[in-house]
């Protein structure tokens, strides 16, 4: 097993330190917006409203004179992507204000599989971003806290091209993951150990190989994926294919099962140099256990991913390849937004990402054109289901998601909701 690498240096203590004072100093900040989640909300539709209230969109639904939630609710609609359709297509035609207002400007479209044969469009915003990044940090801060050896540690990111086709205009349409692993802090960058062009490798297999020969020769300390069938792939992959990776790494080269485009291999081979010293320490490993195993050659803190519905039957998985390393659940988390922030290991409920989007909460079975079956987030009945909706800075107003969610309790005035499913009992297997 990796020994720990940090230390190494004479000030990885005093930044140790620093790092998890700002650590508490976000998590307290989250916590301060969960105990005041009606008033925290509140602030977060009034930001969108004025933000937005010169588009199309906003003109049309008298976005001007909306003093209050009331107004709001009475003049926007609870929509469907479907009904959304056309004000996106517009945006994708190039009319950015026909959702947002002036001065933004859609750096991308993220892209999601929905119920149509077509996928979901959804404009992404600097706005947008500071609020998605802000849910992930939270997230982090936390499971980091909990898990204090993981600070300073390598992470083992897994992200998707953020540019798999461009509209007409030119704007890049892709995954989110990949625009936020473009524009990370550098300081945060230090510890990803994956370089953000492994996502944009077709083959699956030679993007898995490609991701664990960066991988393997760090002190990974946590994987944060999607799917908790991804973790499971690469630990296979690099099992299958530890005698190749171990000679590239002693080689300093990267020889693929499949294909690689020559623009990304180019771009990945550059960084990589010859490492014997790792190279006979994963060799002692195999030829003691056997086999090659996350277990054996990792110290990992723990792994994040989904775990709640159909995607917990993977997780069974987990103790072959990763020994007892404990789990957290990413939360409730779509293209179009984060809803939740689980807050412990071993459980898909989280509480309520206040400072992101607006919420409401429509009883589960319920017509959305009902007033009544409309709740916000602190007017929630413990055990009950309901449906998502999501106001947001990417130009989604009273947008319902589809999502289903059970309300466990609440921390301060934010509900702590466990997701169900998606739709009419629906979930993607992969995310």
């Amino acid at each position: 097993m990796m020994r720990r690498m940090s230390g190494d240096r004479w000030f990885d203590p005093l930044l140790g330190f620093a790092a998890r004072a700002h650590a508490r100093r976000q998590y307290h900040t989250f916590l301060r917006a969960a105990a005041n989640a009606v008033r925290t909300q509140e602030r977060s539709l009034k930001a969108k409203i004025e933000r937005n209230a010169d588009s199309a969109f906003g003109r049309e639904h008298g976005f001007a004179d909306i003093r209050s939630y009331a107004d709001f609710a009475s003049r926007v609609p609870i929509r469907t992507y479907e009904e959304l359709a056309p004000w996106v297509e517009r945006v994708l035609a190039g009319e950015e204000s026909a959702l947002l207002g002036g001065g933004q400007r859609v750096l991308m479209f993220a892209m999601t599989s929905g119920t149509t044969d077509r996928p979901k469009h959804v404009p992404i915003t600097s706005a947008f971003v500071r609020e998605y990044r802000r849910g992930w940090n939270a997230f982090g801060f936390k499971a980091m806290l909990d898990h204090p050896d993981a600070f300073l540690r390598p992470i083992l990111q897994v992200v998707s091209p953020m540019d798999e086709h461009r509209t007409q205009a030119g704007v890049p349409c892709g995954s989110i993951s990949g625009l936020l692993a473009r524009t990370q802090k550098r300081l945060v960058l230090r510890y990803y150990v994956t370089p953000w062009e492994t996502g944009g490798i077709p083959d699956a297999q030679s993007r898995y190989y490609s991701i664990m020969r960066f991988a393997l020769p760090r002190d990974v300390g946590w994987i944060v994926t999607a799917s908790p069938a991804t973790p499971v792939k690469l630990a296979r992959t690099a099992s299958i294919h530890a005698e190749n990776l171990i000679r590239d790494i002693r080689d300093g080269t990267l020889r693929p099962p499949g294909e690689i485009p020559n623009h990304v291999y180019q771009s990945l081979v550059a960084r990589l140099s010859p490492d014997p010293t790792t190279a006979r320490r994963l060799s002692a490993l195999v030829e003691r256990h056997g086999e090659l195993l996350p277990r054996h050659y990792w110290a990992l803190s723990f792994l994040a991913n989904w775990t709640g519905g159909t995607l917990g039957l993977h997780l069974r998985d987990f103790p072959q390849y990763f020994g007892d390393t404990p789990v957290r659940d990413i939360g409730l988390l779509a293209t179009e937004g984060r809803v939740s922030i689980p807050l412990e290991d071993g459980t898909p409920a989280g509480v309520l990402d206040a400072t992101g989007s607006f919420f409401e909460f429509i009883d589960a079975e319920a017509d959305a054109c009902d007033p009544g079956a409309v709740h916000r987030c602190h007017e929630l009945v413990m055990d009950h289901e309901y449906r998502v909706v999501l106001t947001t800075s990417a130009g989604f107003y009273r947008y319902d998601i589809g999502d289903r969610v059970r309300l466990r309790g609440y921390l301060g005035e934010a509900p702590i909701v466990e997701f169900l499913h998606r739709g009419a009992h629906v979930s993607s297997v992969t995310g």
